[in-house]
């Protein structure tokens, strides 16, 4: 399952990203993944939860990140959360084709049985009633 968390920039998406995973890691009995673009955000993660900071990786747009993902989960299958925050700050990719990332990021979360939690700022409204099944309040 892929959820996306949406809100304007300042808008506390990533205080809300780590407390809900420093809450959910409680309950995970397998591996959990933050992805951010920095590590400077380490220090206030729960111990058991392996930060990822891909500043130092040059993802490039949603292919090099949807390849990254699928190397993570099926490296590793006892991946059970992945939580990404600041998708546009970890790759520089076009609101427009968000969709068809998630929807195929949905695939690999099916299949490894693997939740994914994503935070981005959207200003496309076309964009937003498009991905509207996967915003979470």
């Amino acid at each position: 399952m892929v959820k996306l968390l949406i809100g304007s920039a300042g808008s506390g998406k990533t205080k809300v990203m780590i407390d809900e995973a420093n809450k959910a890691v409680e309950g995970v009995r397998g591996t959990f993944v933050y992805v951010e673009s920095t590590d400077k955000h380490s220090h206030l993660l729960n111990r058991n939860i392996r930060l990822v900071a891909t500043e130092d990786l040059k993802l490039k747009g949603y292919n090099g990140l949807y390849g990254f993902i699928c190397g993570m989960t099926s490296a590793n299958y006892d991946i059970q959360k992945i939580y990404i925050d600041g998708l546009f700050k970890v790759v520089d990719v076009e609101e427009s084709k968000l969709y068809d990332f998630l929807e195929a990021l949905d695939k690999v979360s099916d299949k490894y049985e693997t939740e994914i939690v994503i935070s981005a700022t959207l200003q496309d409204e076309e964009v937003k009633k498009q991905v509207e099944k996967f915003i979470i309040a």
